[in-house]
Protein backbone atom coordinates (compact mmCIF):
# COMPACT_ATOMS: atom_id res chain seq x y z
CA UNK A 1 0.00 0.00 0.00
CA UNK A 2 3.03 2.31 0.98
CA UNK A 3 4.63 1.63 -2.20
CA UNK A 4 1.64 1.91 -4.59
CA UNK A 5 1.74 5.56 -2.87
CA UNK A 6 4.74 6.81 -3.48
CA UNK A 7 4.55 5.57 -7.21
CA UNK A 8 1.04 7.80 -7.29
CA UNK A 9 3.29 10.08 -5.76
CA UNK A 10 5.61 10.16 -7.97
CA UNK A 11 3.56 10.28 -10.95
CA UNK A 12 1.94 12.83 -9.46
CA UNK A 13 5.01 15.61 -9.02
CA UNK A 14 5.75 14.53 -12.80
CA UNK A 15 2.37 15.43 -13.94
CA UNK A 16 2.32 18.94 -12.15
CA UNK A 17 6.04 19.68 -13.74
CA UNK A 18 4.80 19.30 -16.89
CA UNK A 19 1.52 20.94 -15.99
CA UNK A 20 3.82 24.28 -14.20
CA UNK A 21 5.60 24.36 -17.47
CA UNK A 22 2.78 25.14 -20.23
CA UNK A 23 0.34 27.39 -17.81
CA UNK A 24 4.23 29.27 -17.59
CA UNK A 25 4.55 29.30 -21.40
CA UNK A 26 0.91 30.06 -22.24
CA UNK A 27 0.04 32.24 -19.74
CA UNK A 28 3.30 34.55 -20.37
CA UNK A 29 2.05 33.81 -24.49
CA UNK A 30 -1.36 35.06 -23.50
CA UNK A 31 0.10 37.87 -21.54
CA UNK A 32 1.85 39.49 -24.30
CA UNK A 33 -1.13 38.68 -27.12
CA UNK A 34 -3.35 40.54 -24.84
CA UNK A 35 -1.19 43.62 -23.03
CA UNK A 36 1.52 43.87 -25.63
CA UNK A 37 4.96 43.88 -24.56
CA UNK A 38 4.71 44.97 -21.39
CA UNK A 39 7.79 44.40 -18.38
CA UNK A 40 8.22 42.09 -16.08
CA UNK A 41 7.94 45.36 -13.48
CA UNK A 42 4.43 45.31 -14.24
CA UNK A 43 3.76 41.57 -14.35
CA UNK A 44 5.69 41.09 -11.06
CA UNK A 45 3.31 44.32 -9.97
CA UNK A 46 0.22 41.99 -10.35
CA UNK A 47 1.76 39.28 -9.32
CA UNK A 48 1.53 40.63 -6.16
CA UNK A 49 -1.55 42.90 -5.85
CA UNK A 50 -3.74 40.21 -7.32
CA UNK A 51 -5.96 40.93 -9.90
CA UNK A 52 -8.92 41.22 -7.81
CA UNK A 53 -12.48 43.02 -9.29
CA UNK A 54 -10.39 43.17 -12.93
CA UNK A 55 -11.95 43.56 -15.93
CA UNK A 56 -14.25 40.14 -16.21
CA UNK A 57 -13.53 39.57 -20.14
CA UNK A 58 -9.94 39.04 -18.98
CA UNK A 59 -10.74 35.48 -16.91
CA UNK A 60 -12.88 34.14 -19.92
CA UNK A 61 -10.65 35.12 -22.43
CA UNK A 62 -7.77 33.04 -20.54
CA UNK A 63 -10.07 29.75 -19.89
CA UNK A 64 -11.06 30.07 -23.84
CA UNK A 65 -7.77 31.08 -25.44
CA UNK A 66 -5.25 29.35 -23.07
CA UNK A 67 -6.25 27.18 -20.72
CA UNK A 68 -7.17 24.30 -23.15
CA UNK A 69 -3.74 24.60 -24.62
CA UNK A 70 -2.51 24.26 -20.85
CA UNK A 71 -4.51 21.06 -20.43
CA UNK A 72 -4.41 19.72 -23.60
CA UNK A 73 -0.48 19.66 -24.01
CA UNK A 74 0.00 18.94 -20.47
CA UNK A 75 -1.83 15.47 -20.81
CA UNK A 76 -0.70 14.54 -24.25
CA UNK A 77 2.79 14.98 -23.02
CA UNK A 78 2.09 13.06 -19.77
CA UNK A 79 1.05 10.21 -21.57
CA UNK A 80 3.50 10.04 -24.42
CA UNK A 81 6.06 10.21 -21.04
CA UNK A 82 4.28 7.35 -19.66
CA UNK A 83 3.98 5.53 -22.98
CA UNK A 84 7.59 5.69 -24.03
CA UNK A 85 9.00 4.52 -20.80
CA UNK A 86 6.54 1.72 -20.23
CA UNK A 87 6.77 0.09 -23.41
CA UNK A 88 10.60 0.58 -23.28
CA UNK A 89 10.83 -1.84 -20.13
CA UNK A 90 8.07 -4.17 -21.46
CA UNK A 91 10.68 -4.47 -24.46
CA UNK A 92 14.16 -5.01 -22.98
CA UNK A 93 12.94 -7.02 -19.70
CA UNK A 94 11.77 -10.16 -20.79
CA UNK A 95 15.35 -10.32 -23.03
CA UNK A 96 18.01 -9.85 -20.41
CA UNK A 97 16.21 -11.63 -17.60
CA UNK A 98 15.82 -15.19 -18.80
CA UNK A 99 17.72 -17.79 -16.31
CA UNK A 100 18.27 -15.32 -13.78
CA UNK A 101 17.11 -16.36 -10.00
CA UNK A 102 14.10 -15.18 -8.34
CA UNK A 103 16.45 -12.59 -5.55
CA UNK A 104 19.04 -11.23 -8.27
CA UNK A 105 15.14 -10.72 -10.41
CA UNK A 106 13.29 -8.60 -7.47
CA UNK A 107 16.32 -6.74 -7.44
CA UNK A 108 16.35 -5.90 -11.40
CA UNK A 109 12.83 -5.09 -11.17
CA UNK A 110 13.31 -2.71 -8.39
CA UNK A 111 15.98 -0.80 -10.42
CA UNK A 112 14.04 -1.08 -13.44
CA UNK A 113 11.47 0.95 -11.66
CA UNK A 114 13.62 3.69 -10.51
CA UNK A 115 15.09 4.00 -13.34
CA UNK A 116 11.72 4.26 -15.27
CA UNK A 117 10.41 7.20 -13.24
CA UNK A 118 14.21 8.93 -13.25
CA UNK A 119 13.53 8.93 -17.17
CA UNK A 120 9.78 10.30 -16.67
CA UNK A 121 11.22 12.91 -14.34
CA UNK A 122 14.07 14.06 -16.63
CA UNK A 123 11.70 14.79 -19.67
CA UNK A 124 9.18 16.47 -17.37
CA UNK A 125 12.55 18.57 -16.61
CA UNK A 126 13.69 19.05 -19.74
CA UNK A 127 9.68 20.23 -20.30
CA UNK A 128 10.07 22.96 -17.44
CA UNK A 129 13.45 24.14 -19.01
CA UNK A 130 12.09 24.88 -22.56
CA UNK A 131 8.93 26.54 -20.80
CA UNK A 132 11.88 29.25 -19.12
CA UNK A 133 13.53 29.32 -21.97
CA UNK A 134 10.82 30.51 -23.76
CA UNK A 135 9.65 32.64 -21.19
CA UNK A 136 13.43 34.13 -20.88
CA UNK A 137 13.52 34.78 -24.46
CA UNK A 138 9.89 36.37 -24.47
CA UNK A 139 11.08 38.77 -21.78
CA UNK A 140 13.52 40.93 -20.40
CA UNK A 141 13.74 38.41 -17.41
CA UNK A 142 17.96 38.51 -16.99
CA UNK A 143 18.22 42.28 -17.20
CA UNK A 144 14.88 42.26 -14.35
CA UNK A 145 17.17 40.28 -12.58
CA UNK A 146 20.39 41.76 -12.78
CA UNK A 147 18.75 45.56 -12.10
CA UNK A 148 17.24 44.50 -9.10
CA UNK A 149 20.00 42.62 -7.77
CA UNK A 150 21.91 45.99 -8.56
CA UNK A 151 21.35 48.84 -6.27
CA UNK A 152 20.94 52.90 -7.19
CA UNK A 153 21.14 56.05 -5.25
CA UNK A 154 19.58 58.08 -7.88
CA UNK A 155 16.31 58.20 -5.87
CA UNK A 156 18.33 59.06 -2.51
CA UNK A 157 20.24 61.63 -4.27
CA UNK A 158 17.39 63.59 -6.46
CA UNK A 159 14.07 62.74 -4.21
CA UNK A 160 12.93 65.74 -2.67
CA UNK A 161 10.80 65.46 0.55
CA UNK A 162 7.66 67.40 0.61
CA UNK A 163 7.11 67.67 3.73
CA UNK A 164 10.77 69.98 3.69
CA UNK A 165 9.66 72.04 0.87
CA UNK A 166 7.78 75.86 1.39
CA UNK A 167 4.57 75.69 -0.47
CA UNK A 168 2.11 78.63 -0.85
CA UNK A 169 -1.11 79.03 -1.65
CA UNK A 170 -2.90 81.41 -3.07
CA UNK A 171 -5.39 83.61 -1.88
CA UNK A 172 -8.14 82.36 -4.14
CA UNK A 173 -7.81 78.86 -4.36
CA UNK A 174 -8.22 77.69 -7.89
CA UNK A 175 -10.30 73.90 -8.45
CA UNK A 176 -8.34 71.47 -10.17
CA UNK A 177 -10.34 68.90 -12.63
CA UNK A 178 -7.65 66.32 -13.62
CA UNK A 179 -8.56 63.76 -15.90
CA UNK A 180 -6.47 60.37 -16.15
CA UNK A 181 -6.85 58.51 -19.92
CA UNK A 182 -6.56 55.26 -19.72
CA UNK A 183 -3.63 54.21 -22.43
CA UNK A 184 -3.74 57.56 -23.98
CA UNK A 185 -0.50 58.77 -25.94
CA UNK A 186 0.99 61.15 -28.08
CA UNK A 187 1.63 58.66 -30.69
CA UNK A 188 -1.92 58.76 -31.62
CA UNK A 189 -2.01 62.62 -33.08
CA UNK A 190 -1.01 63.19 -36.44
CA UNK A 191 2.63 62.74 -37.75
CA UNK A 192 2.45 66.57 -38.20
CA UNK A 193 2.10 67.49 -34.33
CA UNK A 194 4.06 64.84 -33.17
CA UNK A 195 2.28 61.66 -33.25
CA UNK A 196 3.08 58.61 -35.24
CA UNK A 197 -0.31 58.17 -37.56
CA UNK A 198 -0.49 60.39 -41.07
CA UNK A 199 -3.99 60.73 -40.22
CA UNK A 200 -4.82 61.68 -36.12
CA UNK A 201 -6.59 59.04 -34.47
CA UNK A 202 -7.94 61.60 -31.51
CA UNK A 203 -8.71 64.39 -33.70
CA UNK A 204 -10.27 66.64 -31.11
CA UNK A 205 -7.91 65.92 -28.45
CA UNK A 206 -5.49 67.27 -30.85
CA UNK A 207 -7.39 70.19 -30.87
CA UNK A 208 -7.53 71.05 -27.50
CA UNK A 209 -3.82 70.71 -27.31
CA UNK A 210 -3.51 73.56 -30.16
CA UNK A 211 -5.50 75.54 -28.40
CA UNK A 212 -3.95 74.88 -24.31
CA UNK A 213 -0.63 74.57 -22.70
CA UNK A 214 1.54 70.88 -23.96
CA UNK A 215 4.18 70.09 -22.10
CA UNK A 216 6.46 68.27 -24.76
CA UNK A 217 9.71 66.57 -24.86
CA UNK A 218 9.86 68.16 -28.70
CA UNK A 219 9.09 71.43 -30.81
CA UNK A 220 5.48 69.59 -31.62
CA UNK A 221 2.86 67.67 -28.79
CA UNK A 222 5.37 65.06 -28.07
CA UNK A 223 3.99 64.91 -24.51
CA UNK A 224 5.81 63.13 -21.56
CA UNK A 225 7.46 59.59 -20.87
CA UNK A 226 6.40 57.01 -18.68
CA UNK A 227 9.34 56.00 -16.62
CA UNK A 228 9.75 52.54 -15.27
CA UNK A 229 7.91 51.83 -12.38
CA UNK A 230 4.89 54.56 -14.14
CA UNK A 231 3.88 52.19 -16.82
CA UNK A 232 0.91 50.64 -15.61
CA UNK A 233 -2.15 52.59 -14.77
CA UNK A 234 -1.45 52.79 -10.29
CA UNK A 235 2.47 53.27 -11.25
CA UNK A 236 0.90 56.12 -13.14
CA UNK A 237 -1.54 57.63 -10.68
CA UNK A 238 1.40 56.91 -8.49
CA UNK A 239 3.44 59.02 -10.03
CA UNK A 240 1.55 61.94 -11.11
CA UNK A 241 0.48 62.28 -7.54
CA UNK A 242 3.69 61.84 -5.26
CA UNK A 243 6.29 62.49 -7.98
CA UNK A 244 7.50 58.32 -7.28
CA UNK A 245 7.84 55.57 -9.34
CA UNK A 246 5.83 52.51 -7.90
CA UNK A 247 8.60 49.38 -7.06
CA UNK A 248 8.33 46.28 -5.51
CA UNK A 249 10.91 45.80 -2.81
CA UNK A 250 13.00 42.11 -3.37
CA UNK A 251 12.81 41.95 0.27
CA UNK A 252 10.88 41.59 3.26
CA UNK A 253 6.75 41.40 2.58
CA UNK A 254 5.05 40.96 -0.40
CA UNK A 255 3.80 44.10 -1.21
CA UNK A 256 0.11 42.74 -1.27
CA UNK A 257 0.62 42.48 2.53
CA UNK A 258 1.48 46.43 2.77
CA UNK A 259 -0.64 47.68 5.75
CA UNK A 260 0.00 51.37 3.88
CA UNK A 261 0.82 52.49 0.46
CA UNK A 262 4.29 54.30 0.41
CA UNK A 263 3.75 56.27 3.87
CA UNK A 264 6.94 58.20 3.90
CA UNK A 265 5.80 59.91 0.84
CA UNK A 266 3.57 63.04 0.63
CA UNK A 267 1.47 63.98 -2.34
CA UNK A 268 -0.66 66.05 -4.45
CA UNK A 269 -3.69 64.77 -2.49
CA UNK A 270 -2.22 65.71 1.17
CA UNK A 271 -1.38 68.98 0.33
CA UNK A 272 -4.72 70.01 -1.27
CA UNK A 273 -6.28 68.09 1.72
CA UNK A 274 -4.39 70.15 4.06
CA UNK A 275 -5.38 73.19 2.13
CA UNK A 276 -9.09 72.72 2.24
CA UNK A 277 -9.97 70.98 -0.48
CA UNK A 278 -12.88 68.65 -1.12
CA UNK A 279 -11.31 65.55 -3.21
CA UNK A 280 -13.06 62.98 -4.93
CA UNK A 281 -11.67 59.91 -7.50
CA UNK A 282 -14.38 59.33 -10.09
CA UNK A 283 -13.73 55.83 -12.59
CA UNK A 284 -16.02 53.04 -13.78
CA UNK A 285 -14.13 49.70 -12.50
CA UNK A 286 -13.85 49.36 -8.88
CA UNK A 287 -11.13 50.90 -7.12
CA UNK A 288 -9.97 48.27 -5.00
CA UNK A 289 -7.89 46.84 -8.60
CA UNK A 290 -4.37 47.38 -8.56
CA UNK A 291 -4.23 49.03 -4.88
CA UNK A 292 -5.94 52.27 -6.37
CA UNK A 293 -8.14 52.57 -2.77
CA UNK A 294 -4.91 52.95 -0.75
CA UNK A 295 -2.95 55.62 -3.13
CA UNK A 296 -5.76 57.99 -2.52
CA UNK A 297 -7.63 57.33 0.62
CA UNK A 298 -4.21 57.28 2.26
CA UNK A 299 -2.68 60.17 0.68
CA UNK A 300 -5.63 62.71 0.37
CA UNK A 301 -8.82 61.49 1.78
CA UNK A 302 -10.79 61.35 -1.41
CA UNK A 303 -13.76 60.65 -1.68
CA UNK A 304 -14.43 57.74 -3.71
CA UNK A 305 -17.00 56.97 -6.92
CA UNK A 306 -16.46 53.95 -8.39
CA UNK A 307 -18.67 50.78 -9.44
CA UNK A 308 -19.77 49.79 -6.37
CA UNK A 309 -20.14 53.08 -4.85
CA UNK A 310 -22.61 53.60 -7.96
CA UNK A 311 -24.68 50.87 -6.70
CA UNK A 312 -24.74 51.99 -3.83
CA UNK A 313 -26.37 55.28 -4.75
CA UNK A 314 -29.16 52.98 -7.26
CA UNK A 315 -26.99 54.59 -10.45
CA UNK A 316 -26.24 50.79 -11.14
CA UNK A 317 -27.52 47.43 -10.63
CA UNK A 318 -24.82 44.73 -9.60
CA UNK A 319 -25.64 42.98 -13.05
CA UNK A 320 -24.81 45.97 -15.10
CA UNK A 321 -20.85 45.46 -14.70
CA UNK A 322 -19.54 45.78 -18.46
CA UNK A 323 -15.71 46.17 -19.58
CA UNK A 324 -14.38 47.31 -16.44
CA UNK A 325 -17.43 48.34 -14.14
CA UNK A 326 -19.50 50.91 -16.46
CA UNK A 327 -18.24 52.66 -19.56
CA UNK A 328 -16.94 56.00 -20.08
CA UNK A 329 -20.04 58.07 -21.61
CA UNK A 330 -21.91 57.04 -18.12
CA UNK A 331 -18.49 58.16 -16.27
CA UNK A 332 -18.71 61.58 -17.54
CA UNK A 333 -22.40 61.66 -17.05
CA UNK A 334 -21.61 61.50 -13.18
CA UNK A 335 -18.54 63.11 -13.10
CA UNK A 336 -20.80 66.03 -14.25
CA UNK A 337 -23.00 65.62 -11.56
CA UNK A 338 -20.88 65.06 -8.96
CA UNK A 339 -18.80 68.27 -9.70
CA UNK A 340 -21.95 70.12 -9.53
CA UNK A 341 -22.64 69.13 -6.22
CA UNK A 342 -18.44 70.37 -5.69
CA UNK A 343 -18.75 73.38 -7.04
CA UNK A 344 -21.92 74.40 -4.78
CA UNK A 345 -19.68 74.00 -1.35
CA UNK A 346 -17.49 76.67 -0.02
CA UNK A 347 -14.18 74.91 0.23
CA UNK A 348 -11.97 74.59 -3.48
CA UNK A 349 -12.63 71.38 -4.90
CA UNK A 350 -10.11 68.69 -6.24
CA UNK A 351 -12.23 66.26 -8.86
CA UNK A 352 -9.80 64.00 -10.43
CA UNK A 353 -11.17 60.75 -12.91
CA UNK A 354 -9.93 57.97 -15.08
CA UNK A 355 -11.57 56.65 -17.90
CA UNK A 356 -11.67 53.10 -19.26
CA UNK A 357 -12.76 52.64 -23.05
CA UNK A 358 -9.53 52.49 -24.48
CA UNK A 359 -7.83 49.93 -22.13
CA UNK A 360 -6.38 47.19 -24.08
CA UNK A 361 -7.24 44.75 -25.86
CA UNK A 362 -9.11 46.48 -28.25
CA UNK A 363 -10.69 48.79 -25.74
CA UNK A 364 -14.80 48.97 -25.43
CA UNK A 365 -16.70 49.88 -28.02
CA UNK A 366 -20.03 52.12 -27.15
CA UNK A 367 -23.10 53.27 -29.08
CA UNK A 368 -21.72 56.08 -29.48
CA UNK A 369 -18.82 55.57 -31.21
CA UNK A 370 -18.82 55.95 -35.18
CA UNK A 371 -17.18 53.56 -37.56
CA UNK A 372 -14.17 55.88 -38.72
CA UNK A 373 -11.29 53.19 -38.80
CA UNK A 374 -10.92 49.44 -39.74
CA UNK A 375 -9.71 48.50 -36.32
CA UNK A 376 -11.91 48.77 -33.74
CA UNK A 377 -9.39 50.27 -31.32
CA UNK A 378 -8.93 53.06 -33.40
CA UNK A 379 -12.74 53.70 -33.45
CA UNK A 380 -12.33 53.57 -29.45
CA UNK A 381 -9.67 55.97 -29.15
CA UNK A 382 -11.29 58.26 -31.76
CA UNK A 383 -14.48 58.42 -29.64
CA UNK A 384 -12.85 58.84 -26.26
CA UNK A 385 -11.26 61.94 -27.96
CA UNK A 386 -14.68 63.37 -28.66
CA UNK A 387 -16.22 62.60 -25.28
CA UNK A 388 -13.50 64.66 -23.50
CA UNK A 389 -13.58 67.45 -25.90
CA UNK A 390 -17.18 68.03 -24.90
CA UNK A 391 -16.69 67.00 -21.15
CA UNK A 392 -14.10 69.99 -21.50
CA UNK A 393 -16.82 72.07 -22.95
CA UNK A 394 -19.24 71.46 -20.63
CA UNK A 395 -16.93 72.59 -17.60
CA UNK A 396 -16.17 75.80 -19.93
CA UNK A 397 -19.49 76.49 -19.77
CA UNK A 398 -20.16 76.59 -15.88
CA UNK A 399 -19.63 79.60 -13.60
CA UNK A 400 -16.97 77.55 -11.14
CA UNK A 401 -14.75 77.47 -14.72
CA UNK A 402 -13.08 81.30 -14.83
CA UNK A 403 -11.31 79.62 -10.96
CA UNK A 404 -10.85 76.00 -12.37
CA UNK A 405 -7.57 74.54 -13.68
CA UNK A 406 -8.39 71.46 -15.96
CA UNK A 407 -5.50 68.89 -16.48
CA UNK A 408 -5.08 66.16 -19.05
CA UNK A 409 -2.76 63.43 -18.95
CA UNK A 410 -2.75 59.93 -20.47
CA UNK A 411 -1.63 57.07 -17.64
CA UNK A 412 0.78 55.24 -19.50
CA UNK A 413 1.35 54.47 -22.79
CA UNK A 414 -1.25 52.09 -24.86
CA UNK A 415 -0.73 47.97 -24.00
CA UNK A 416 -2.94 47.13 -26.92
CA UNK A 417 -0.49 44.45 -28.91
CA UNK A 418 0.56 44.29 -32.41
CA UNK A 419 -0.73 47.92 -32.82
CA UNK A 420 2.38 49.65 -32.60
CA UNK A 421 5.25 46.68 -34.03
CA UNK A 422 5.87 48.54 -36.42
CA UNK A 423 5.98 52.05 -34.60
CA UNK A 424 8.56 50.58 -32.06
CA UNK A 425 10.63 48.86 -34.55
CA UNK A 426 11.08 52.31 -36.53
CA UNK A 427 12.97 53.85 -33.12
CA UNK A 428 9.94 56.33 -32.48
CA UNK A 429 9.58 57.06 -28.68
CA UNK A 430 6.24 56.98 -26.97
CA UNK A 431 5.49 59.20 -24.89
CA UNK A 432 1.97 60.11 -22.75
CA UNK A 433 -0.47 63.02 -23.86
CA UNK A 434 -0.55 66.00 -21.36
CA UNK A 435 -2.59 69.07 -21.58
CA UNK A 436 -3.12 71.91 -19.41
CA UNK A 437 -6.29 73.77 -19.47
CA UNK A 438 -6.77 77.08 -17.96
CA UNK A 439 -3.73 77.60 -15.64
CA UNK A 440 -3.12 80.32 -13.02
CA UNK A 441 0.27 80.96 -14.95
CA UNK A 442 1.77 80.28 -18.06
CA UNK A 443 5.17 79.06 -19.40
CA UNK A 444 8.13 80.51 -20.72
CA UNK A 445 8.60 77.74 -23.15
CA UNK A 446 6.78 74.24 -23.33
CA UNK A 447 9.47 72.78 -26.06
CA UNK A 448 11.71 70.15 -25.37
CA UNK A 449 10.98 70.18 -21.46
CA UNK A 450 12.39 66.27 -21.21
CA UNK A 451 9.63 65.46 -18.93
CA UNK A 452 7.96 62.32 -17.47
CA UNK A 453 4.66 61.85 -15.75
CA UNK A 454 6.45 62.32 -11.97
CA UNK A 455 7.14 65.95 -12.93
CA UNK A 456 2.83 66.32 -13.25
CA UNK A 457 2.95 66.47 -9.13
CA UNK A 458 5.00 69.96 -8.49
CA UNK A 459 3.10 70.86 -12.10
CA UNK A 460 -0.18 70.63 -11.29
CA UNK A 461 0.48 72.53 -7.97
CA UNK A 462 1.68 75.35 -10.36
CA UNK A 463 -1.06 75.65 -12.02
CA UNK A 464 -2.96 76.15 -9.39
CA UNK A 465 -0.86 79.05 -8.84
CA UNK A 466 0.91 77.55 -6.23
CA UNK A 467 4.61 78.54 -5.07
CA UNK A 468 7.28 76.11 -4.58
CA UNK A 469 10.07 76.51 -2.95
CA UNK A 470 12.74 75.07 -5.25
CA UNK A 471 10.36 74.13 -7.93
CA UNK A 472 11.03 70.26 -7.12
CA UNK A 473 8.72 67.39 -5.38
CA UNK A 474 9.55 63.94 -5.15
CA UNK A 475 11.10 63.30 -7.95
CA UNK A 476 9.49 65.26 -10.18
CA UNK A 477 10.10 68.77 -11.55
CA UNK A 478 7.52 72.25 -11.96
CA UNK A 479 7.84 72.39 -15.97
CA UNK A 480 6.52 75.70 -15.56
CA UNK A 481 10.02 76.82 -14.10
CA UNK A 482 13.01 76.30 -15.89
CA UNK A 483 14.46 74.08 -14.06
CA UNK A 484 16.39 70.79 -15.36
CA UNK A 485 14.07 67.70 -15.27
CA UNK A 486 15.05 64.96 -14.11
CA UNK A 487 15.43 63.58 -17.70
CA UNK A 488 16.85 66.53 -18.27
CA UNK A 489 19.98 66.50 -16.34
CA UNK A 490 20.83 63.05 -16.79
CA UNK A 491 19.45 61.63 -20.09
CA UNK A 492 16.59 59.11 -20.41
CA UNK A 493 18.46 55.69 -20.70
CA UNK A 494 20.21 56.98 -17.50
CA UNK A 495 17.46 57.22 -15.30
CA UNK A 496 15.41 54.25 -16.87
CA UNK A 497 18.45 52.13 -15.73
CA UNK A 498 18.62 54.05 -12.25
CA UNK A 499 15.17 53.86 -11.74
CA UNK A 500 14.72 49.75 -12.81
CA UNK A 501 17.64 49.22 -9.57
CA UNK A 502 16.91 48.71 -6.37
CA UNK A 503 17.23 51.25 -4.02
CA UNK A 504 17.89 50.99 -0.76
CA UNK A 505 16.37 54.38 0.45
CA UNK A 506 13.24 53.51 -1.26
CA UNK A 507 12.45 50.73 0.07
CA UNK A 508 13.15 51.47 3.96
CA UNK A 509 12.46 55.54 3.83
CA UNK A 510 9.48 55.75 1.19
CA UNK A 511 8.26 51.86 1.47
CA UNK A 512 8.29 51.31 4.65
CA UNK A 513 8.43 54.74 6.28
CA UNK A 514 11.55 54.16 8.36
CA UNK A 515 13.15 57.06 10.29
CA UNK A 516 10.84 59.61 8.67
Amino acid sequence: MIKKTINIIKQVLVFIIILFSYTLAFSMNWIFKNFGNIGLEEIMFQINVPLTNANTDYYYDYAQNALPYILLCTIITFTLICFIFKKRVKKIYPKRMKGVNEKRLTVYKKCRIDKKYIGKLISSLIVLIISFTYTIQKTDFIQYVRQILSESTLIKNEYINTKDVNILFPEEKRNLIYIYLESMEATFYSKENGGAFEDSLIEDLEELAKENIVFSNSDTFKGLYALPGATWTTGAMTAQTLGLPLKIPIDRNSYGDYKSFLPGAMGLGEILQKNGYNQMLAIGSRVEFGGRDHLFKEHGNYQIFDFNQAVKEEKKDAGDFVWWGFPDSDLFEYAKEKIMLMSEQEMPFNFTMLTADTHAPDGFKCEECDEEFEEQYFNVLNCSSKKIKQFVEWIQEQEFYDNTTIIICGDHTSMQPETFNEIRDSGYERTVVDIIINPAVFPENTKYKYGSTMDMFPTTLASLGVKIEGNKLGLGTNLFSNEKTLIGKYGLNYVKNELEKNSNYYNTKLIYGLNQ
